[in-house]
């Protein structure tokens, strides 16, 4: 990276962190974020998290369909228990999605090789349903270039989640019914909407990805796997529902 590459990081990143902290968008130039390499938003990420000094309680991952994995942390104070009420300062522009959540009851213990399925799953505590949601702290919002909204925390507003299935083994995720309710009446509705489906899989890329990167998952960290019933916005006031076949529902009301 050169030097003024760096100072531009280094500026994104302060611009960023006042952003989050003030719930307001930054402006940008759109073909400096176009620049953006993902060893820059990668350093940019690492630097808000460090700069917001609130400690990381999980992350959200997701497989795109030209292969790119891409992830950000979920920090503490964006980690909320279902039912939640969270205000404009953290729901920003509404966006919703309803996934599915993994809870790990310890750090996960690779093999020689790194990480297989089998090592995933005897670190995992349990799986919930769970509403992400989706905020912008740029002023081009949802049309931000990829590697800008990984600078972004990918996006993330907040998480909300409900209590454990530890029976989640027995549930065939690629075809799980899937339910997004908003003020009572059902946005959008879906049987396998996830679009990979093989959420241990992810799972395992991710961990792996994560361990070329020095990072190792903890104990108590919450890993949210992408959206069974895609994008959608709320408003001021909206009562917000995901149910999943065989999970708890979870809700949030944006205040």
């Amino acid at each position: 990276m050169s030097i003024i590459a760096g100072e531009i990081a280094r500026g994104i990143a302060q611009k960023l962190v006042a952003a989050y902290r003030a719930g307001k968008r930054v402006p940008a130039d759109p073909l400096t974020l176009e620049a953006l390499s993902r060893v820059q938003a990668l350093n940019i990420q690492r630097e808000v998290v460090r700069a917001l000094a609130v400690p990381v309680a999980g992350w959200k991952v997701a497989a795109l369909p030209d292969g790119d994995l891409i992830s950000a942390p979920i920090l503490r104070d964006r980690l909320f228990p279902s039912p939640a009420s969270i205000c404009p300062a953290i729901y920003g522009l509404g966006g919703v999605e309803c996934e599915i959540a993994f809870r790990f009851a310890r750090e996960p213990i690779p093999g020689r090789e790194g990480f297989e399925k089998e090592h995933i799953i005897e670190a995992i505590d349990g799986a919930c349903s769970a509403i992400e949601v989706v905020d912008s702290r740029w002023a081009t919002t949802f049309s931000t270039p990829r590697n800008a909204m990984i600078a972004d925390l990918l996006s993330n507003g907040a998480l909300v989640v409900g209590s454990a299935n530890r029976n989640w083994r027995d549930v065939a995720f690629r075809a799980l019914g899937a339910r997004l309710g908003i003020n009572g009446r059902t946005a959008y509705q879906s049987t396998g909407g996830h679009p990979d489906g093989d959420l241990i899989g992810l799972l395992t890329m991710f961990a792996n990805d994560l361990r070329k990167r020095g990072i190792v998952l903890s104990a108590g960290d919450v890993i949210t796997t992408g959206s069974y019933t895609g994008f959608h916005t709320a408003k001021s006031g909206d009562e917000i529902i995901a149910e999943f076949d065989g999970f708890r529902s979870v809700s949030v009301t944006f205040e």
